[in-house]
């Protein structure tokens, strides 16, 4: 079987191609995946961690610091102590921050939806289900099978 016919091969054509079309929407805002995901996350869960964030955005501790100090640096989070444990810091979205992440995942929403937009809404079940399915697969089985 050629590698253009294998299921991999047909995962990262979507990939790459929908990273894409996703890092074409953020330019406008200047604003990176990594980055976008990980203000995702603190929209959600304002005051985690450094660490906790990288482990949600399933990348390095070094690779979130990496990120978070281009965002503190553009004022859109700030770091502090934890109130009550002063070694931990805490990390938050700014107002200009959150403004500017509501303006950016609105965008994403949208190309999300143009993307689904050719699927009916049961072909979009069966595409998350079919690739939770995948992922799964990928993380249970053992190198070599």
């Amino acid at each position: 079987m050629h590698y253009s016919e294998r299921l991999l091969g047909y995962v990262k054509r979507a990939e790459q191609t929908t990273q894409a079309a996703k890092e074409r929407v953020l330019r406008e805002f200047a604003m990176t995946p990594a980055q976008q995901s990980a203000l995702a996350v603190l929209s959600d869960h304002d005051g985690i961690t450094a660490a906790e964030l990288a482990r949600r955005c399933a990348v390095t501790p070094q690779t979130m610091n990496s990120t978070l100090g281009r965002l503190e640096q553009r004022g859109l989070i700030e770091r502090r102590p934890h109130p009550l444990h002063g070694t931990l810091i805490e990390i938050r979205l700014t107002a200009e921050g959150a403004e500017l992440f509501a303006r950016a995942d609105a965008r994403v929403a949208h190309l999300d939806e143009r993307l689904a937009r050719p699927l009916s809404a049961q072909e979009v079940a069966t595409l998350k289900t079919l690739l939770d399915k995948v992922a799964e697969a990928a993380r249970s089985e053992p190198e070599g099978s």
